[in-house]
């Protein structure tokens, strides 16, 4: 509103002073001028001068009003994306591209995963494995294979019509554990700053994050989490980030240690 109005004010002074320019041209033409400033020739062109100006800026009043509509748009796009950074969104992606995860797992104090079985534990085994050199906490959430939640995700995986026996919760769950345990074995690293728990619950989403970076996705049919859209989120004081932060510390808290070293007669032993 108050844009509109300044552009009326613009604009009737605009085409008064076009008028203007136009009577001092015609009345140069007709002499009249003379009168006003006798031998002026320095006034008369001065006049002339400021006329003309006036009428070329009154042609291109139109282009600077589209000039403020994209002013406003840019500003609309400024304030979007800030809101964005302040609920904590950075990106959106098509699925979890591991070497993007791992440029912040790279650089991590903490490093926690939250998923059914993790399909790509094998890729992020070597900067796991780094991250536990540094002295980095590696804290692995897993779903509990003989749960019931487990089988209905193998059912849901399923669905669609496809099949593939590697998509199994529980042998994707165990396999993973053998991995955790090589990934403490092979160069002696120490076990304590591995952290393996199991959960029965049902969980909300897989997040995979490296300090206060997340890259989060929800449990499609037919369909692995990290083969989902993927959001990413900067910042455990965010919107999102809070949210998610605090769906990990609940399952975490659910969830029932396993020794990576022992982990085939934890899984017996500990009834969840």
């Amino acid at each position: 509103m108050a844009s509109r109005l300044r552009r009326t004010f613009e604009r009737t002074g605009l085409y008064t002073a076009a008028c203007l320019s136009i009577a001092v041209a015609v009345a140069d033409l007709a002499g009249w001028l003379d009168l006003i400033a006798p031998g002026g020739t320095i006034q008369k062109i001065t006049l002339l001068v400021l006329g003309s100006m006036a009428l070329v800026v009154t042609l291109e009043v139109d282009g600077f009003a589209k000039l403020d509509e994209i002013d406003a748009k840019v500003d609309a796009v400024r304030r979007a994306v800030a809101q964005g950074f302040e609920q904590g969104l950075v990106a959106v992606h098509p699925n979890l591209a591991n070497e993007d995860y791992l440029r912040y797992v790279k650089q991590a104090r903490q490093v926690t995963i939250l998923n059914t079985w993790i399909p790509n534990l094998q890729r992020l085994k070597e900067s796991l494995g780094d991250a536990l050199d540094r002295r980095a906490e590696v804290r692995i959430l897993l779903l509990y294979p003989n749960s019931m939640v487990a089988s209905l995700r193998d059912d849901a995986l399923r669905a669609r019509g496809r099949s593939n026996p590697e998509w199994n919760v529980r042998s994707g769950v165990r396999h993973n554990l053998g991995i955790l345990k090589e990934l403490v074995t092979e160069k002696r690293r120490r076990a304590g700053h591995l952290k393996v728990k199991v959960y029965n619950s049902l969980p909300s989403a897989a997040v995979y994050k490296a300090d206060t970076h997340y890259y989060v996705s929800v449990f499609l049919h037919g369909q692995l989490a990290i083969e989902s859209p993927q959001l990413e989120i900067q910042g455990s004081g965010s919107l999102l980030g809070r949210q998610f932060q605090q769906e990990l510390d609940t399952l975490w808290e659910i969830g029932v240690e396993i020794d990576p070293l022992d982990w085939e007669r934890d899984l017996e032993r500990k009834r969840l």
